[in-house]
């Protein structure tokens, strides 16, 4: 009860602890724009498109437009960040309250020029000369305005008078004017028509969809070293856009708050309980009106569910396509609807797998790319491996586990067969699931198991454990074992080849109890049979040539490394 007071007196000290409690390196909502949580959604991208193409064709003015909180600023940052000194030279002036005459000398001084004088020919002559210097050089020089919407009309028109300066075959200077809405009022002034009729490159950054939404959250969660600590719901990730309209700096705001409700409370999962009472907060709206903004929120997750209904009706009677992989069918398929005589009983409906529709929908809450360095990250912490921090591009699997694991020493192995099948090989897996996203299906991070509690992750339902059952009703029958080949043995061996390498396995085949002879190193018939003996215990498809899933199978046995088990007893062999 006495938390409100708490926080306010300890403000700089709770968001640190927050931090720790959810396993966070940074602040993953913080307001200030920082380059290297930027997520791009698709309209980020087309507006960073526009301005790298205006600026390097040299169109002379750009205009980038948004509202409040859209990410102008930060796409800004992110901009100048990836010209590079070798061909560009750049200066950012931001909210540039400025006289005429202040505003070129911010803008020599950011260039490292004269900006003493107090005069406006002086100031742009010196200007003059560094862009063509630069020019000669094949420098490109760029001048980023933010918060343009507060220049007057006579600032705005001495950068028209700027640009001027050019050569006869170039624009010197390229110009991006950022801003609100309101800028472009502005420049649509007839005594501005001028500098309105040069402006070649124009974009309107617009907000982000609930899709963009959810994406944005797990990517700053993940780049501030998110590890499975904490998750948003379903039903929260709606809310928070349904308040923010998609508005970076609302998303911010609002997430920052309610992981810090959430973790007031002790809670890893932030609901749109959480959220509900983050908005309150925000609007400091009083006592006696928070419950009016409660029911308001949970109007609009009904009404959010009701659509939810009505979609999902819709795929059940066929409208958008197949849905055999959601529901069990009974042995005939369900015909279309037709008038049937009175002695004709209709068909019963197919039978709806709940439990993989409840687990669905939870595992499309999280974004895909995350959702697979989340069950990358875990399974890499039991095998001694780094961690993964940043990711970009798709993670397509399972070429991109291979891919990340070969960079640990790592090798991931396909395996086809049953739940129980693959936990007796005793090594940490991936389970491709039903559930399909953009990039395929989402694959689960299985690294222990005890009686009936698997322990996965990434977290579902804000919890890192899943009985047998409920990992079932979601498995294909694909899994990928995650092991290390200490050995270095070659998985393609012929009768009568003769390496160090082979002795370790004769080794490991002896610790399984199927090999008995001398440890030579001979790949020979004693050791072809020691093999087949070993995969047919194993209920591994015979290959006299050892094979990959032989050597999974067999790293159990290895005692000078610490191997990776699932079993009861969890930690490392």
């Amino acid at each position: 009860m006495f938390l409100p007071i708490y926080v306010k007196l300890h403000s700089n000290w709770l968001p640190a602890m927050y931090t720790k409690y959810y396993g966070f390196k940074e602040k993953p909502f913080t307001l200030t724009p920082n380059p290297r949580f930027i997520y791009l959604s698709k309209n980020h991208k087309e507006a960073f498109a526009h301005l790298l193409y205006g600026i390097n064709n040299h169109y002379g003015f750009i205009e980038l437009i948004g509202e409040v909180g859209t990410g102008k600023t930060t796409v800004l940052r992110t901009l100048l960040s990836q010209l590079d000194e070798d061909n560009y030279r750049s200066a950012l002036i931001f909210n540039p309250s400025l006289t005429g005459v202040e505003l070129l000398r911010s803008i020599n001084h950011e260039f490292g020029l004269d900006s003493i004088s107090e005069y406006a020919t002086n100031l742009l002559e010196e200007l003059n000369k560094f862009l063509l210097k630069e020019n000669e050089r094949g420098i490109t020089v760029v001048l980023v305005i933010d918060e343009a919407q507060n220049l007057s009309p006579s600032i705005l028109e001495q950068l028209r008078l700027i640009s001027n300066l050019e050569t006869e075959d170039d624009k010197l200077i390229q110009i991006v004017l950022a801003g609100q809405p309101e800028l472009s009022a502005v420049l649509d002034l007839p005594e501005l028509r001028q500098l309105n009729q040069r402006i070649a490159v124009r974009y309107r950054l617009r907000s982000m969809s609930i899709d963009e939404t959810r994406i944005y959250i797990r990517h700053r969660m993940v780049v501030a070293g998110e590890t499975g600590g904490v998750s948003f719901s379903s039903f929260a990730l709606k809310l928070i856009h349904l308040y923010s309209r998609g508005l970076p700096r609302l998303i911010n705001n609002l997430c920052d708050r309610a992981l810090l409700i959430g973790y007031g409370n002790e809670r890893r999962r932030i609901t749109a309980g959480i959220v509900t009472k983050a908005i309150t907060e925000l609007l400091n709206v009083p006592q006696s009106k928070r419950l009016l903004i409660v029911f308001a929120g949970l109007i609009s997750i009904v009404i959010v569910c009701i659509t939810l209904s009505l979609k999902y009706n819709d795929w059940m009677s066929g409208k958008q396509g197949s849905f055999a992989s959601v529901v069990n069918f009974t042995s005939e398929s369900t015909p279309t609807a037709t008038k049937t005589s009175n002695t004709e009983s209709p068909k019963a409906a197919p039978k709806v797998n709940q439990q993989f529709l409840r687990l669905q929908e939870e595992i499309l809450s999280y974004d895909q790319n995350d959702f697979h360095l989340l069950a990358f990250n875990a399974i890499a912490k039991e095998c001694n491996g780094r961690p993964i921090t940043i990711f970009s591009g798709k993670f397509k699997i399972p070429s991109m586990y291979s891919r990340l694991a070969a960079k640990r020493n790592l090798r991931v192995t396909a395996f086809k067969g049953t739940l129980d099948d693959v936990i007796r090989f005793d090594l940490p897996f991936l389970v491709l699931t039903k559930v399909s996203g953009s990039l395929g299906g989402y694959c689960l991070a299985v690294t222990s198991i005890k009686n009936n509690s698997i322990s996965i992750s990434p977290p579902l339902f804000d919890s890192s454990t899943l009985s047998k059952n409920d990992l079932n009703s979601i498995a294909t029958d694909t899994f990928y074992l995650i092991w290390q080949n200490t050995g270095q043995i070659p998985d393609n061996v012929n009768l009568g080849d003769n390496r160090s390498e082979i002795r370790t396995l004769q080794l490991l085949l002896q610790k399984a109890g199927t090999y008995n002879d001398v440890l030579d190193g001979n790949y020979g018939t004693a050791t072809v049979k020691a093999v087949v003996d070993f995969q047919r215990s194993a209920g591994i498809s015979r290959d006299e040539t050892v094979g990959e899933l032989s050597l999974a199978a067999l790293a159990r046995y290895y005692t000078n490394g610490k191997v990776p088990s699932i079993s009861s007893t969890g930690g490392t062999k």
